[in-house]
């Protein structure tokens, strides 16, 4: 015999079902309930999101007599506050929905007339729940939601660490502009930084000797400075057009930007080493998770780290390719205003660090991946730009992720791209084509 919940059974018995409404913030949390009727069972009330506060919850639930047999709860997925609250309404045993903000935010619409109170969000979720139309978002396993916070950590600190450059080079460019023909033309390598956290003008440069900056070289892994380009550079410096107008402090802010980078690279390289112990083999079987992605030439650990991080160990996130591909925002759209008409301009929904993350597999793979590269050319000659063909590519690229995660099976180009003519039956079936 089929078993059900006891939320469900309750329904099914005709009794009572009650619907409590949760809108997460901070530091407090607001509550409202209503019943299957949609009136409010309760007054809304708030509370800490503390110990002290969850306690509060549960005795007040239970001087309701409100049981995981008859309540039904439901907040927000929005960052991370719900988590706390979720896992100890879960331990207690309630049945908890986890709603995606999108879905809320279209009801709340539907019901702006009716929803006049303090509690707004609170009684917009209970509502929903209610009315049985809401879709419950996932809640993901341990380890692709630690992939998830090391994935965003890492966009962000990409960002900085190119924001950083970009304002080095400007600097660069007034106090040393000759610097792109001397040895320190690749400036964020590690030995041409040395050189700059000490001399980071061309007035600094020209008092230095060519030994010190030997010496100060000379232990760095890979360097290739040989005396010949430290001599030329400090001639260089010598002849610079740079003015020195407000050396001092330009000097001071390079060193400190270049002490920032830093900072930033050595996080970067955390970032890196943790995902590489979440995507290592954990057993015997030397298996992890979405291992099978790394099948596909072109594809490393990051874009399998940051696509876990949006669809699940398998793939679960998505019920199709279409949803992933609408997800990530890889579809065009029109903007008009006025009489300016823009077409295929690329939709911005979604996650820019996934976005992104799947455009630069795209680049990676229409170097190392035949497959790929062959749809690339074909796109070009059919007359779409580079980047409207690489964004076709990271679409075939999520599809092609997408299946095999759900698949478990490893990368088969002859079945992703598979020839119409060589499928079954074709001619029968198109026959006008020959």
């Amino acid at each position: 015999m089929q078993e059900y919940p006891p939320f469900l059974l309750a329904v099914a018995k005709g009794g009572f079902m009650y619907y409590l409404g949760i809108d997460v913030s901070k530091k407090r949390s607001d509550y409202l309930i209503l019943d299957s009727q949609g009136e409010r069972f309760q007054r809304s009330f708030s509370l800490e999101n503390s110990r002290e506060g969850f306690e509060a919850l549960a005795r007040r639930l239970e001087e309701y007599n409100l049981s995981p047999e008859n309540l039904l709860s439901g907040l927000e997925a929005t960052g991370s506050l719900w988590e706390n609250l979720y896992s100890f309404l879960i331990e207690k045993g309630y049945k908890v929905v986890l709603l995606n903000p999108y879905q809320t935010r279209k009801y709340h619409q539907a019901l702006r007339q009716k929803a006049t109170t303090d509690q707004l969000a609170a009684l917009v979720i209970a509502d929903l729940l209610r009315s049985n139309r809401y879709l419950s978002s996932m809640v993901a396993e341990e380890e692709i939601e630690a992939l998830r916070e090391l994935v965003k950590l890492q966009y962000q600190l990409e960002g900085e660490k190119k924001r950083l450059q970009r304002r080095i080079l400007s600097l660069l460019f007034v106090v040393f502009p000759e610097y792109e023909k001397t040895a320190l033309k690749k400036v964020f390598g590690i030995a041409p930084r040395k050189i700059l956290e000490k001399w980071p003008t061309a007035k600094d440069l020209a008092t230095a000797k060519p030994r010190q900056i030997e010496k100060l070289v000379r232990s760095i892994k890979g360097n290739n400075f040989n005396i010949s380009e430290i001599e030329a550079l400090i001639e260089t410096a010598k002849t610079s057009i740079y003015s020195g107008r407000a050396r001092e402090v330009r000097s001071f802010t390079i060193r400190l930007l270049l002490s920032q980078l830093e900072r930033t690279l050595s996080s970067l390289k955390k970032i890196k080493e943790e995902i590489e112990k979440i995507l290592s083999p954990r057993d015997e079987s030397g298996s992890f998770p979405g291992d099978n992605i790394l099948s596909i030439p072109g594809v490393g650990k990051g874009t399998l780290a940051t696509f876990l991080a949006i669809a699940g160990q398998k793939g679960s996130s998505f019920s199709s390719a279409k949803k992933v591909i609408g997800y990530l925002g890889f579809y065009p759209q029109i903007y008009q205003s006025g009489e300016k008409r823009r077409d295929n301009v690329i939709s911005h929904q979604g996650p820019n660090y996934a976005r992104q993350s799947l455009y630069m597999a795209a680049v990676s793979c229409i170097r190392h991946n035949q497959e790929m590269r062959t749809l690339y050319n074909k796109k070009v000659s059919q007359g779409k730009s580079h980047k409207q063909a690489l964004i076709y590519v990271a679409k075939k690229l999520s599809q092609m992720i997408l299946a095999l995660l759900k698949s478990g099976k490893p990368y088969q180009p002859e079945r992703v791209f598979v020839s119409p003519t060589a499928l079954p039956h074709f001619r029968e079936v198109i026959p006008a084509y020959f």
